[in-house]
């Protein structure tokens, strides 16, 4: 995990609603977010929606220069589209999965496991790491060398590379990936290694509610995160600035249980919900935290 607001990057959240498509048409849609450079998340979805795409971009101009290169490309198979700014965004460890203390499929830590060995004291590290990791919360800005963008690139997509494979791929000697690596993660540009599932071989069903918000003082505001936090079938929650303003996941077995946890959601916090939309992930078909 790559804290991409030290970089000085901000993630912009797309939605689009299709027309007049035809599969190819929509894969084609679909392939060319995969090869933008800008896109950290593409995934097809059900719902009021059709895909939902992340970019992080560094200001409004840069995004609004690749919004508009897409759409004059295939603005005549958009319906409709919502485009949202991430203002931050906390992601929580999938407890629910074994328990915390002998959770063996998810690593969260300091460390990168390179080998084995390394992986073991990974898992030693995660028994002790955050529930939680944060971004968007601004800082002050790190400023990447070639040699560190060739790392994140390679750790961004398979951060249990073997030490030797990440030398050999990046034309860097150990000793310089084990001190840039360790740089990067005092710096907390590194803050967490995470494996992510394939949730769908565990008939496990991925969802976002993206809520309408009333009356949503900061008080209220920490009240409902402090209680997304706690929920353990809830992965990631992010305060939204556009038509919405709250976006929740959770992992869940199946609708019911969904719905189970929005009826009380919606009882707890009911003073503050005006409405919502639920979306089911079908396919996740990108995902990389430094995509550039």
């Amino acid at each position: 995990m790559i804290d991409i607001t030290k970089l000085g990057y901000s993630q912009y959240k797309l939605y689009f609603k299709f027309q007049n498509t035809t599969i190819e048409k929509e894969n084609q849609i679909i392939d060319y977010w995969l090869k933008d450079n800008s896109s950290v998340w593409v995934g097809q979805i059900r719902g009021p929606w059709d895909l939902a795409v992340s970019i992080l971009e560094k200001n409004n101009y840069d995004f609004g220069q690749t919004l508009t290169k897409f759409m004059q490309k295939f603005s005549q198979y958009i319906l409709q589209k919502d485009v949202l700014l991430t203002e931050y965004s906390p992601m929580y460890s999938r407890e629910y999965l074994t328990g915390r203390a002998n959770e063996q499929s998810e690593f969260i830590n300091k460390t990168p496991p390179q080998t084995q060995a390394s992986n073991l004291r990974g898992q030693e590290n995660y028994l002790k790491g955050p529930k939680e990791f944060l971004y968007g919360i601004p800082s002050q800005t790190y400023e990447l060398n070639e040699t560190d963008k060739k790392i994140l690139s390679e750790l961004s997509n398979n951060a249990r590379i073997p030490i030797l494979k990440l030398a050999d791929l990046t034309h860097l000697s150990r000793d310089i990936i084990n001190y840039r690596i360790k740089k990067l993660t005092k710096e907390n540009i590194i803050v967490q290694y995470r494996t992510y599932l394939n949730l769908e071989n565990l008939n496990i069903r991925h969802y976002k509610v993206i809520f309408r918000m009333k009356n949503f003082s900061p008080q209220e505001e920490e009240k409902i995160k402090d209680y997304v936090k706690k929920h353990e079938k809830a992965t990631q929650l992010l305060k939204l600035i556009g038509s919405y303003d709250l976006e929740i996941e959770f992992e869940v077995q199946d609708e019911d249980e969904l719905y189970k946890i929005l009826h009380n959601l919606r009882q707890k916090f009911s003073s503050i919900i005006r409405d919502f939309d639920i979306i089911r992930i079908i396919k996740t078909h990108k995902l990389d935290f430094f995509p550039f």
